[in-house]
């Protein structure tokens, strides 16, 4: 079974929330694994998408919005219920737990900081948990 992390966000900033996951993602990436990211929109996919261009002046993270058949960048970014075959670690920005999750190595939770959020973030790691998974929280100031 994948290990799921938490991060509890505590900051209402969608702008800091999207920079936390770019961070993420470019952590996990230079640790050799491919990332898959899933929103809930296709708007927060985009702007995810050109988060990840700005998000480091001296780098580039390779990335795309899935699904986009041509290509094989290592971060991924989906909006769908479509499954991104060959990603390794899972960051979930979606309000449930993807049907697609049991397939990859790692799985990251984001819970950003509003009620209605954190209660849809109680309730994924509840699902996680009835299933015995692994479970870490790391809170995120």
């Amino acid at each position: 079974m994948s290990p799921i992390d938490f991060y509890i966000l505590h900051t209402s900033s969608r702008q800091a929330s999207d920079r936390f996951v770019c961070q993420l993602a470019d952590k996990v990436w230079h640790q050799g694994y491919r990332v898959y990211i899933q929103c809930d929109s296709f708007a927060r996919a985009e702007r995810l998408n050109v988060t990840l261009w700005t998000f480091k002046e001296e780098s580039f993270l390779p990335h795309d919005v899935y699904p986009d058949a041509s290509s094989v960048a290592p971060i991924r970014i989906g909006y769908t219920e479509q499954v991104c075959e060959g990603m390794d670690v899972l960051i979930n920005l979606s309000e449930t737990v993807p049907a697609f999750f049991e397939p990859f190595k790692r799985i990251a939770d984001v819970v950003e900081n509003s009620p209605s959020l954190r209660e849809k973030g109680r309730n994924r790691y509840r699902f996680y948990k009835n299933r015995h998974y692994e479970l870490r929280v790391h809170e995120i100031k």
